[in-house]
């Protein structure tokens, strides 16, 4: 009889493409719990610990240095391996302070970058919006978090979060600046220059003049990080 249940790690040879990691080193790899980020576009922060920071040889190591209690993620302690981390979030570590963000680069695939300060100011798309008990508007942003909106916010605009609120709002528009985040032109970035409305056969899509010409990708691929 076969096991029942979700696997708990991923072939390697059948990994996405988004984690970006050897294929033939070992049979698998940890698989990122669900919840806050698509599978194909998270990975497990015991990976990240292991594969892309090099701080642990090997999984018992990245379970031990989480078990510490020495990693946030967001400024909240996480101890399991199979955090899923995505675009967007921060790890740093309470001994030194170092903090990396998760980033994207070519194709698609996850990148961690070192950032410089004591404080980073996190931004996310915001991917839905809704009315909570109580006539509370909330929005949900890339990362899996909810939080309450404020006047102006549509899906599809760029929030800045700071202490769990929203200070600032980058709006979806002509003009704007914007990276994209998804699909083969992953990690370009430029203007917008024209939006298309999508229909019943089609997805709305955007135009983006950049540094290597004009491209042209859904709107779901891309994220604001800047105004006119």
């Amino acid at each position: 009889m076969g096991s029942k249940g979700n696997s708990r790690h991923i072939k390697r040879l059948a990994s996405p493409r988004y984690l970006h990691i050897e294929k033939k080193v070992n049979a698998y790899v940890v698989k990122p719990n669900a919840g806050r980020h698509l599978l194909e576009s998270s990975i497990a922060i015991a990976t990240v610990l292991k594969e892309k920071m090099s701080v642990a040889s090997n999984a018992r190591e990245a379970r031990s240095i989480l078990k510490s209690g020495s990693v946030e993620v967001n400024g909240k302690q996480v101890k399991d391996s199979r955090y899923p981390l995505g675009f967007g979030d921060v790890i740093r570590f309470k001994p030194t302070g170092e903090q990396y963000s998760i980033g994207v680069g070519s194709k698609g695939s996850v990148s961690v970058n070192k950032l410089e300060g004591k404080e980073h100011e996190q931004v996310f798309k915001v991917i839905g919006k809704y009315v909570a008990r109580g006539g509370k508007e909330m929005i949900r942003l890339y990362n899996g978090n909810v939080v309450p909106s404020s006047k102006g916010i549509s899906v599809n605009d760029t929030v800045r979060i700071k202490e769990g609120k929203v200070s600032d709002v980058m709006k979806l528009q002509k003009g704007a600046r914007c990276l994209i985040i998804k699909g083969v032109h992953a990690s370009e970035s430029g203007v917008i220059s024209e939006i298309k409305a999508g229909t019943a056969l089609r997805r709305a899509t955007v135009a983006i003049d950049g540094s290597s010409g004009r491209t042209e990708t859904l709107l779901d691929n891309i994220m604001v990080v800047g105004g006119k």
